[in-house]
């Protein structure tokens, strides 16, 4: 990956990697003045999709390519909620937000899988999507480092998404009503704007976290934001239902295929991973994004109560902690 064109994108000759069309390019320089007004707050997007949560297993044994096996798992978790096209409508620009922080490679269960990014590209452009980007704005200074070693800038720009960085310098900073702890934060606009987000994806990878026990599709956030995200660990359990009081996910597509068990969320070891069927290989899919969180948090042997931003979560009515009163399809792959 290259060096940022001033505006926090990659390059033109870095942005489109493995034959992703150059017209994308100027369609997005082309976009980007026509989406310099004042910003406004999207919405949750209109969708068909099932109220459902979707679990998918994988094979008892590590597969000696990954690929096919792991794309074919996203792809029946999301279809056994109706299908992308549920959600995504043709024109439409999708965001897909995974976990993209760390500079480790997949093996290491730090960041989303770069194979499940890749489906879900495929099916929103399969479905008609305009415009399929990708994005986080990762802890380090130089975001070419994860995307590059994460293996989903390749993979995700193959699929055919536009493989972005996030602009800082175009963030706003939006009043949070009825927050528990926050009463305002700065958020990327690429994320909350309805001018250049017609649908959110969070893709969330399952690992422990030293300070909020668990990070998974909620504490994502963080990668939606601007600002010193490290005033964010004060009160964190009560902070991150805030941020998602402005931040409208409209379907979580959790990346259980590795664990990260312990020494989250940096990680460091294949000691910490858990790849085995019983605590890992599958992936999760749901509209709710607090029931899904929940579940992970099963994965790991808590209850909904023992993971702070999960039951705030649920008690600001922004979804269920209690994932097993929704209609839950689990099949084997």
């Amino acid at each position: 990956m290259g060096k940022e064109d001033g505006r926090g994108n990659l390059s033109r000759r870095d942005f489109l990697i493995g034959g992703t069309a150059a017209a994308a390019g100027l369609a997005g320089l082309r976009a980007l003045a026509r989406h310099e007004r004042e910003p406004r707050l999207r919405d949750f997007a209109a969708n068909d999709l099932s109220p459902a949560m979707s679990i998918i297993h994988g094979d008892a044994e590590t597969s000696a390519d990954e690929k096919p096996l792991v794309m074919d798992m996203t792809r029946r978790a999301v279809s056994a909620l109706g299908g992308i096209e549920k959600l995504v409508r043709k024109g439409q620009t999708v965001v897909i937000k995974p976990n993209i922080a760390w500079v480790w490679g997949p093996q290491m269960a730090t960041n989303t899988n770069p194979w499940v990014v890749a489906a879900l590209v495929e099916m929103c452009r399969e479905a008609g999507a305009g415009r399929v980007k990708v994005m986080d704005n990762t802890i380090s200074k130089d975001p070419s480092r994860s995307y590059q070693a994460s293996g989903i800038a390749a993979a995700a720009a193959e699929a055919g998404a536009e493989v972005r960085y996030v602009d800082l310098n175009r963030a706003v900073e939006w009043e949070i009503p009825d927050a528990f702890e926050l009463p305002k934060w700065p958020f990327c606009r690429e994320f909350v704007d309805p001018d250049l987000c017609d649908v959110l994806i969070n893709v969330p990878i399952l690992k422990h976290h030293g300070t909020s026990r668990l990070s998974i599709g909620l504490k994502n956030a963080f990668g939606m934001l601007a600002g010193d995200r490290g005033k964010l660990h004060t009160q964190i359990h009560r902070k991150i239902p805030d941020l998602h009081r402005v931040i409208k996910v409209d379907l979580t597509v959790m990346d259980c295929y590795r664990v990260l068990r312990t020494h989250g969320p940096t990680g460091g070891t294949l000691q910490d991973v858990d790849n085995s069927r019983e605590g890992a290989r599958r992936i999760v899919a749901g509209r709710d994004p607090v029931a899904v969180d929940a579940y992970g948090a099963h994965l790991f042997g808590y209850g909904p109560d023992e993971i702070g931003f999960v039951r705030n979560a649920h008690e600001a009515g922004l979804g269920t902690a209690d994932w097993q009163s929704l209609p839950v399809m689990e099949e084997d792959s």
